[in-house]
């Protein structure tokens, strides 16, 4: 198996065992399950596009958004 769909596939197994344990806890927090799910989602979604295309053929791409400050420049340290 490719090292980067076996550590997707990793991912995805951590997030069902953070999952169930939100859902263990007394009061498991909604916003925390539903973030716990978006990423669930997108990870398999990349790991069905890499088994469909292949992995040679599946150039896969990682967008980030930029964050907050990213244009502002920090004074340097001592």
């Amino acid at each position: 198996m490719d090292q980067f769909l076996k550590s997707l596939t990793t991912r995805s197994q951590m997030l069902d065992v953070e999952l169930a344990a939100e859902r263990r806890r007394d009061k498991p927090d909604g916003e925390r399950m539903m973030a716990l799910r978006r990423i669930k989602r997108q990870l398999m979604a990349q790991i069905d596009y890499i088994r469909r295309e292949g992995r040679d053929m599946a150039e896969v791409r990682v967008s980030r958004r930029p964050g907050r400050f990213t244009d502002l420049s920090l004074p340097p340290l001592r």
